[in-house]
């Protein structure tokens, strides 16, 4: 009778399940076999399991990423999308229909989905082995490390606790002992441990959403995060061995380990620096250690721990300080997390089934209530968020901020599912206890971004934060120059560098330079660059860090050259929103300038420019748009070529011994011209400096000379506001005059022009005279030829018309270009006295003239 109710479910649905009194299930079911003569001319396409596999890798990443764009709005992190992606696809939700539950994720296709998916796990557990770094550990200081380590002391003990709750109206007297033992004596200590990790990665991106990386908050939880994904990460392994405790395999894994650790490792280091030059990794090194990363598994396997194990001790010993890391990195970082790990999601989710947490079988309560589910949901929430609350407030740390940390703390990922994950496989936690974990996990994860965003949201701009710019500074007082050097790259830095010794650092007005690495949020490693910052303290400054080598470069100059005085800083942010972090940036440093590079890269062949990431233009745009100070575009053809200094590599560097360095300024009128200007100013103290400066003016048309004055007409206010630019174009350039009329190095020229043709020509005899070239980004309704040459793109939107001829001109291909753009508008109250201004009185427009303050002939001004 048995047998032929197995058959009929065979032919019903596809699949037999028997359950013996020792909770071991037998699974039946069918297996066709049919002539594979392709996709179109195979009987049923469905039987061959890749076929199976893409329609699942296909439905796991439509709905993945529908989820993460549904999701984004309510701040929530990309791992709750991920789990509940695969719990709809599993059986309490779309897997329960009868047609996807034979077809597309049928039993006998479960072996290849497992398969695939845990050699996707073992690729990512290796790669974050070879993200592991202990620096954050041993710098990170008793504030992080005692908060990690409360909430792991109370998140262990508190899981176990919950874990006997769960089961307290449960006997479980039908187990075997073994059996019985493991569910109830070691299951609960893989509660603990789940409970106890913080998803390192996510909350990152929490915290990157809401701008709050930078702050003291975010850096904090960062680091703690670190401590506590790490010492889980060991727990997770005692605890595995803890689970098929034996001696024998015990001491393996344990050899294995330490052979790796003493005798692999630096075998390694020594081969890779010995047989491998800079930058000459390629596929075979890529191919070779994804056949080493399965073997470790393999062996690590063999000795009765986890293939997890193995990958990521071959990650955790890989040298660091080596090219291949970011190699590897980039080449298979994107596949493994975006194309393999969603499969491992899905494998959790076919796990999960709703219906077995309140019941062994259809309508045969277990002895679980809903309300017992939520009270293990808030007392898991609530556990860790007291424990480290405390610990914080322990630390002095204010009670808001305390709360918060305690929040953040929660957020769950990837590391607590494949502690489930693991459990499950060895039998610790049957399928209720992992249906409830789960929940947990997703459930106390959820609240923590919205949370944040309405209870902590990043600082606005302060009322009292004034406008800076370069005038500000002057060469004369006693003001600091504070600039903002923006890198992508390590190619970025050498000109820059130059740059900032051509700025002319004096006794009495030293340069502060932030040295800005910018670098895109994509996961564990960016992140890790902010906890790199956070934890690093003045006796570990000169120490090499990760993808430190730009702000290497301005640390190193800075400790060779007087009046230089060097912070190096590290965003890590979305390119959507990189721009809101430079300008918070720029506002909290009270920058006078920022310095951003070009998004497009000179040639070195032939000096053309070469494109770039398209997202470094957007950057660029916003930044120029929102910046709170003065912004300079910087197109570096080779600067660092004509170095004004000659003694940059040995000793100590001054402003003597320095070699000659022609500098030009192109100034035709405007904000941003008289701010290129002052820039030039500053320049031409400098020993190293020859400036320069030619001014291009426009013939007055007959246009204009015929404009009709009547009040009434705008045209009248519009010639008023050019004939007050002009005034003050005319009183800046006059004081640049009196203020170098003893400097042999600086030269000016004047000369008209009144087409774009005539600036070509002008560009022609400047070729190959000069390093570099510096001009305005806009310059009102003074540039404004009848006939245009060029064309509105997106480089004259972030250059501006003339600093557009001057990039794309055949002319200066040797010539690196400044361009600047006035962040702020200039206090010209002071001036309408001595160049009169437009005003309303009595509903009439007039002109008032200049008033007369003295007779003397020397020009008044004030400083630039």
């Amino acid at each position: 009778m048995a047998s032929v109710n197995c058959t009929n479910e065979l032919n019903k649905k596809g699949y037999h399940l028997q359950v013996d009194t020792n909770d071991n299930v037998t699974v039946c079911y069918l297996k066709n076999y049919s002539r594979n003569d392709g996709l179109w001319r195979t009987e049923n396409p469905l039987i061959n399991s890749l076929h199976v596999l893409v329609i699942q890798l296909v439905l796991i990443l439509f709905l993945n990423h529908v989820l993460v764009f549904l999701l984004r709005p309510l701040r929530q992190p990309r791992i709750v999308a991920d789990i509940l992606a695969g719990v709809l696809l599993g059986p309490s939700a779309i897997g329960n229909i009868d047609v996807i539950r034979r077809t597309t994720l049928s039993f006998n296709s479960l072996l290849t989905l497992e398969t695939i998916a845990n050699l996707g796990l073992v690729y990512y557990m290796f790669l974050l082995g070879l993200e592991l770094d202990f620096r954050p550990v041993i710098r990170s200081g008793k504030k992080a490390l005692s908060i990690a380590v409360a909430g792991i002391l109370v998140s262990v003990p508190v899981g176990w606790g919950l874990h006997y709750y769960v089961l307290r109206n449960q006997g479980h007297t039908d187990l075997k002992g073994d059996e019985q033992e493991r569910l109830l004596k070691r299951g609960p200590l893989f509660w603990g441990i789940s409970l106890a990790t913080t998803n390192f990665a996510d909350l990152a991106r929490i915290l990157a959403d809401l701008k709050l990386l930078q702050s003291e908050i975010g850096r904090l939880a960062l680091s703690a995060a670190v401590i506590s994904d790490m010492f889980s990460g060991f727990l997770f392994m005692i605890a595995m061995a803890f689970v098929n405790f034996n001696w024998w395999l015990v001491g393996l894994t344990s050899v294995f380990i330490a052979v790796f650790i003493f005798v692999v490792r630096p075998a390694l280091s020594w081969v890779l620096q010995n047989t491998t030059k800079k930058d000459s990794h390629n596929e075979l090194h890529v191919c070779f250690i994804l056949s080493w990363i399965v073997i470790c598994g393999f062996i690590t396997d063999a000795c009765g721990a986890h293939s997890i194990v193995g990958a990521f001790m071959l990650g955790a010993i890989m040298p660091k300080e080596l090219e291949l890391k970011s190699f590897l990195v980039e080449r298979i970082g994107n596949f493994v997390s975006s194309m393999m790990m969603p499969l491992f999601y899905l494998v959790v989710g076919l796990r999960f089934n709703v219906d077995r947490i309140l019941y062994v079988r259809k309508k045969e309560p277990n002895g679980t209530t809903k309300f017992d589910v939520m009270v293990v949901v808030a007392l898991a929430f609530t556990a860790k968020l007291v424990a480290t609350s405390i610990a914080a407030l322990i630390n002095k740390i204010k009670l808001r901020d305390s709360l918060i940390l305690g929040v953040l703390m929660n957020t769950k990922g990837l590391l607590a599912l494949i502690i489930l994950s693991s459990a499950r496989d060895l039998k610790v936690l049957d399928q209720q206890m992992f249906a409830i974990m789960l929940i947990i996990v997703w459930g106390i994860t959820i609240p923590v971004g919205p949370i944040l965003a309405f209870t902590y949201k990043s600082s606005k701009r302060s009322p009292r934060f004034k406008h800076r710019n370069i005038e500000s500074v002057g060469t004369k007082t006693s003001t600091d120059f504070r600039i903002l050097a923006c890198t992508h790259t390590v190619t970025n830095t050498s000109g820059m560098v130059d740059l900032i010794e051509s700025s002319n650092p004096l006794e009495h007005s030293s340069i502060h330079l932030f040295a800005v690495n910018l670098v895109e949020l994509t996961g564990h490693a960016s992140a890790m660059l902010i906890v790199h910052d956070a934890c690093k303290s003045s006796k570990h400054r000169n120490e090499a860090g990760p993808s430190n080598s730009a702000s290497n470069a301005f640390e190193a100059y800075a400790s060779q050259r007087e009046n230089v005085f060097v912070q190096a800083l590290t965003v890590v942010s979305a390119y959507d929103t990189m721009h809101e972090d430079i300008c918070t940036l720029a506002e909290d440093k009270n920058a006078n300038l920022v310095i951003i590079p070009f998004h497009r890269k000179s040639n070195i062949d032939d000096g053309m420019l070469e494109d770039l990431n398209p997202s470094f233009l957007s950057i660029n745009k916003n930044v120029i748009e929102n910046s709170p100070c003065t912004v300079c575009v910087f197109v570096d053809r080779g600067l660092a070529a004509c170095r004004i200094f000659s003694n940059y590599d040995s000793g100590s560097i001054s402003a003597r011994g320095v070699r000659g360095h022609k500098v030009a300024l192109l100034f035709l009128g405007g904000p941003d011209d008289r701010e290129a200007l002052a820039y030039a100013l500053r320049m031409a103290g400098h020993s190293g400096i020859h400036l320069t400066v030619i001014r291009l003016t426009i013939p007055r048309t007959s246009t204009a000379d015929s404009i009709s004055l009547d009040e009434n007409d705008k045209s009248f206010v519009e010639m008023a506001e050019i004939q007050r630019q002009k005034q003050l174009d005319n009183l800046y350039m006059d004081e640049f005059r009196l203020k170098t009329i003893n400097n042999t190095a600086v030269r000016l020229f004047e000369d008209q022009v009144n087409s774009w043709e005539a600036i070509h020509n002008i560009l022609r005899n400047m070729e190959g005279e000069y390093a570099l070239c510096i001009v305005g980004r806009d310059h009102g309704r003074t540039l404004s030829f009848e006939e245009t040459s060029i064309d509105n793109t997106d480089d004259s939107d972030e250059l501006g018309d003339l600093g557009e001829v001057l990039v794309s001109s055949r002319f200066m291909t040797d010539t690196s270009i400044l361009v600047i753009k006035q962040g702020a508008p200039l206090d010209e109250r002071k001036m309408d006295n001595k160049m009169g201004h437009v005003e309303e009185q009595f509903g009439h427009t007039i002109w008032q003239p200049p008033a007369k303050k003295s007779t003397d002939n020397v020009i008044q001004t004030d400083h630039l």
